[in-house]
């Protein structure tokens, strides 16, 4: 039997799953850690399933860096696994909604990103620069937005800035912002709404732009910013010619081969 573990490192959760190729064996998740912590904790949970040395192992995460990073917490991860794949967390998300099939997957959680691959396997993204240099429309984003914004932050009670650059993880603070001004209904917080919706459809049809795709556009929406009905709306409305494709699984049964 095969041994195989999908893991979705994300900026909140780390979320896995260990199946036969098959089936899903077990999951299960716990709070984000730093991405050297990785192995320690995947190596309590194998051990906490009675399960045995694996197959494979493929990894995909957020805030890891480029492929410096990747490589490095590949050679940690190796001990674990016969075969290790550590890969961008939006190509297990493009892998949860389309298999190996073209389509469009953009991301909206604490930071933000698009991921194309057209039917003749070419595939490009767009955004992903992290909170420094990019993320527009994302979680962060808002939460920065609109705690800068004194009225708006005085309308829904928000940190002051300051407070959240001395938070012990600022861009998480930030981020756990956006859903309380996705929520609010106020002619300022729907602006910032629509400008988020601006930003992240210009993000799917960058990432889409020169590639070969069906008509109308498979596009599958991640991340919890989608939650909200009124921001997914306005991106559907952005982006006109679409046919939303609904995951066929979770990030990290996707990794696993399911």
């Amino acid at each position: 039997m095969s041994a195989r573990l999908g893991v979705d490192l994300g900026a909140t959760w780390i979320r896995a799953c260990l199946s036969d190729g098959k089936q899903a064996l077990w999951s299960e998740r716990t709070r984000a850690i730093a991405w050297r912590q990785t192995p320690a904790v995947l190596s309590a949970m194998l051990k906490k399933h009675g399960s045995r040395r694996l197959d494979r192992l493929t990894l995909g995460g957020t805030r890891l860096g480029g492929r410096r990073e990747r490589a490095a917490l590949t050679k940690l991860l190796e001990p674990l696994a016969a075969r290790v794949d550590v890969v961008p967390d939006y190509e297990i998300a493009h892998r949860a909604a389309f298999g190996t099939g073209p389509g469009v997957v953009l991301v909206a959680s604490t930071g933000s990103i698009s991921y194309a691959r057209g039917m003749d396997g070419k595939s490009q993204r767009a955004g992903g620069l992290g909170p420094l240099l990019g993320d527009e429309g994302s979680g962060f984003w808002l939460g920065k937005t609109a705690s800068r914004d004194a009225a708006l932050r005085r309308e829904l009670r928000l940190p002051e800035p300051l407070a959240l650059a001395h938070a012990d993880d600022p861009v998480r603070a930030t981020a756990a912002l956006a859903p309380k001004i996705l929520r609010a209904r106020s002619a300022r917080a729907r602006r910032l709404r629509e400008d988020a919706a601006d930003h992240l459809a210009a993000l799917a049809a960058e990432a889409a732009r020169g590639l070969i795709l069906p008509r109308p556009v498979p596009l599958a929406l991640h991340g919890g910013l989608f939650n909200d009905a009124g921001l997914r709306k306005a991106v559907l409305r952005r982006l006109g010619r679409v046919v939303l494709v609904p995951p066929r699984a979770s990030a990290e049964r996707a990794a696993a081969g399911l």
